[in-house]
């Protein structure tokens, strides 16, 4: 009497057979898979070496064993011979202890009617997420109909092959996305995710995530298809783009923050050493006579935000102003000398009646301004070292109830 086992081995709609692990002889095989040798009057082979005939890849099977058993091939794609044709067929191989499980769920010229096989083509027509399988040895891409939806294409126009994916990628990130797929396949990788832009039918580039995995292999473990998906990330990438900005710019006033400041301040610094130019630091205090602290908080950063952009306006294209504190600028003035740098900051603190009569709308109180001055080498030979000089200076006038000090 049949095991349950063997009874439902035998009825299971895919075709199957299983090989032992040692030999690579054919132990049993299922009704339907005698079926297709049936229907060209032949009888299965016994041994694996005559079943599967890959003139590409020759692989002895225990070598093919050894992958099977560790999980480096789960699909296999090879030639199978049935009677005196060889069939291109795809086998989902498992190993069962002293045994291998190999089901035939897909062929090229055959109709199976494999689980595996009817998903895969219910996904490429219907499936809400972008799908594509890619097979590598024809370059053959098919995609889903939602991956025409996504990027506004007609099916028609969706990409056929790496060269027409490719062309839809913004030239920056084509090299990227090409690497990691080469690298994927080339070293037989199950799994890979790239994110890049991708060029849109409304002529928009549309930041995209791809993930891709190994579908199917050769006998040599070499990858034959890749099934993946793609998604939009945009919402995503403008998240990560609105705190890069703020970390970057003051959120307030809208200059540079420290930090972000120091690279732009280094930089100048390096120059003037290298160049032996002049360079100059002044810290700017928007509140030396302490009016805004008495303001209600909105009152107050309304005066700093209206202070902060019109010193922006002020200053020359090659200067750099960032917000410090919540109340003190700093601004680094290239190539300029203290004299220029008296003459400049004193134009800048002194506004027009026109200015005035603005700045005094948004709060802001020109006599509330006091700038202190420090040059490059006298003062101090870094960044940090220029820095405590302009503070000190400012202090010194603030207490003095000078406008502009220098160190």
């Amino acid at each position: 009497m049949s095991t349950p086992f063997e009874l439902a081995f035998d009825y299971m709609p895919t075709p199957a057979f299983i090989i032992e692990s040692g030999t690579g002889n054919l132990l049993s095989y299922n009704r339907n898979f005698k079926i297709l040798y049936d229907k060209v009057d032949a009888t299965p082979p016994s041994n694996w070496s005559l079943l599967c005939e890959d003139p590409l890849h020759t692989e002895d099977w225990s070598t093919l064993d050894r992958k099977i058993q560790n999980g480096a091939i789960e699909r296999c794609e090879t030639l199978v011979r049935i009677g005196d044709k060889l069939v291109p067929m795809q086998l989902n191989v498992q190993h069962l202890g002293h045994c291998v499980l190999a089901c035939a769920y897909n062929t090229d010229n055959m109709d199976l009617s494999a689980a595996d096989n009817t998903l895969l083509k219910f996904a490429l027509t219907e499936s809400s997420a972008g799908l594509w399988v890619w097979e590598t040895d024809s370059d053959l891409i098919s995609c889903s109909k939602s991956i025409a939806t996504l990027l506004h294409y007609s099916l028609d126009q969706a990409p056929r092959s790496t060269l027409e994916w490719h062309r839809l990628v913004h030239p920056d990130d084509v090299t990227k996305l090409a690497n990691v797929v080469r690298e994927h396949v080339s070293l037989s990788q199950d799994y890979y995710e790239v994110e890049y832009r991708i060029l849109t039918g409304l002529q928009e580039y549309m930041w995209v995530k791809e993930r891709g995995r190994s579908y199917s292999k050769g006998p040599d473990g070499s990858i034959k298809k890749v099934i993946g998906f793609v998604v939009d990330i945009s919402h995503q990438k403008a998240l990560e783009e609105h705190l890069r900005n703020q970390a970057t710019f003051d959120e307030l006033t809208g200059l540079l923050t420290r930090g972000a400041a120091m690279t732009h301040f280094k930089k100048q610094l390096g120059l003037a050493k290298r160049q032996y130019t002049p360079l100059t630091m002044a810290k700017i205090h928007l509140d030396a006579n302490n009016r805004l602290n008495t303001l209600p908080m909105e009152t107050r950063n309304i005066a700093i935000q209206t202070s902060a952009r019109y010193l922006y306006k002020k200053m020359r294209e090659s200067d750099v102003l960032a917000r410090v504190e919540a109340d003190k600028l700093l601004l680094l003035l290239p190539n300029t000398s203290v004299r220029d740098a008296q003459k400049r900051l004193k134009h800048m603190v002194n506004p027009t009646e026109a200015e005035r009569a603005m700045l005094l709308l948004g709060g802001s109180e020109p006599a509330d301004f006091c700038v202190g001055i420090a040059a490059f080498p006298e003062d101090g030979e870094t960044i940090d070292e220029l820095a405590l000089s302009a503070n000190q200076a400012v202090e010194t006038g603030q207490a003095n109830d000078q406008q502009i000090v220098v160190n």
